[in-house]
């Protein structure tokens, strides 16, 4: 990949504070955030526009806000005063939700519909991809409605929406022995840091997923093209994809627009990579999965049960580690 000045940046674009029904404050999450590196972090708190933020070096903050109704809930990035305060108590129906949305996107706002499957507080709204920019596939620390919100997704691919991707912590507090701040984050190749870049390359797609920062990294190329972007199909198109980090027993699948077309399973912990023929119209995009244990089902229980009842000791199916944007290819 010819990267152009661009670069890889690494951070959480769905975050609470005590603003709303957050545990901890703006000055608390950024001590956090430089604790652990991060690039940048959204602030998306419930129904609450933000408050100018500091400037804080090597930490790009952007402004945020979760419209969380009845309906469903999404992020709208990018703007500090984002909907007017009667916007956010008289969303009700999906009329109203297309008129705030627009408005949200008349003042410059990028719009993410969030955790659309999730058992708690799923999306009821008419669930149509055109309605917004990006989608939140992966929401907190990996759990069985993640698996459900993917494959809505690839039916959307299928269809020809060509959706961006990030995954979203949702943080508000941690519980116990948990950190749950970075579980996941999102990559981002971006121009630079700043906001308008990061949020500029999250709606051309140009998105990793990965369980927590410095874990396991894929990667999908051809030449020069940048994720996200649709290339040429010839008979000599091809995809290479590289997995960083690829752990013991966990399992690379690689999906195209027929369901999966390739998989892999680790025999011990390395790097790995394999080239793809690219033969027909449609997309690429992977996922590396695998078998939850005994300690990760008691966090689970921790960190989404609590939460989620019903799933509450219930047998983990293979859970998703990693996960990555699609390319498309178009003749």
């Amino acid at each position: 990949m010819n990267n152009n000045g661009y670069k890889w940046y690494v951070g959480v674009p769905h975050c609470h504070s005590t603003a709303s029904d957050g545990g901890l404050t703006l000055e608390q999450l950024i001590q956090k955030c430089k604790k652990k590196k991060l690039d940048f972090l959204m602030l998306t708190d419930h129904n609450v526009n933000c408050k100018e933020f500091p400037k804080v070096e090597g930490l790009t903050l952007i402004y945020g806000a979760e419209l969380s109704k009845n309906g469903g809930h999404c992020n709208m990035w990018g703007v500090k005063d984002v909907i007017d305060r009667v916007d956010y108590d008289t969303c009700e129906t999906y009329e109203d939700f297309l008129r705030v949305k627009n408005e949200a996107k008349r003042r410059g706002a990028v719009i993410c519909m969030n955790h659309p499957h999730c058992k708690q507080c799923p999306w009821r709204w008419e669930k149509n991809p055109a309605d917004v920019d990006v989608l939140e596939v992966w929401n907190s620390p990996t759990h069985y409605d993640n698996l459900e919100c993917t494959e809505w997704w690839h039916e959307q691919l299928r269809n020809g929406h060509k959706l961006p991707v990030v995954g979203g912590s949702d943080y508000h507090r941690d519980y116990v022995v948990t950190d749950l701040l970075t579980w996941p984050v999102t990559y981002v190749y971006a121009k630079s840091n700043s906001a308008e870049d990061i949020l500029d390359a999250i709606v051309k797609g140009r998105t990793t997923i990965c369980f927590s920062k410095g874990t396991t990294f894929i990667d999908i190329t051809n030449g020069d093209s940048v994720i996200g972007d649709t290339v040429k199909l010839t008979e000599n198109t091809s995809v290479t994809i590289n997995v960083k980090k690829l752990h013991k027993k966990h399992k690379l699948i690689v999906f195209d627009a027929d369901g999966e077309c390739f998989t892999y399973t680790a025999k011990k912990t390395k790097d790995f990579s394999v080239t793809l023929p690219i033969k027909k119209e449609g997309f690429i995009c992977a996922h590396v999965v695998f078998e939850p244990g005994f300690v990760y089902s008691k966090i689970h229980d921790i960190a989404i049960a609590s939460r989620i009842p019903e799933q509450k000791g219930m047998d983990l199916p293979p859970l998703i580690f990693a996960q990555r944007g699609a390319v498309y290819f178009e003749k």
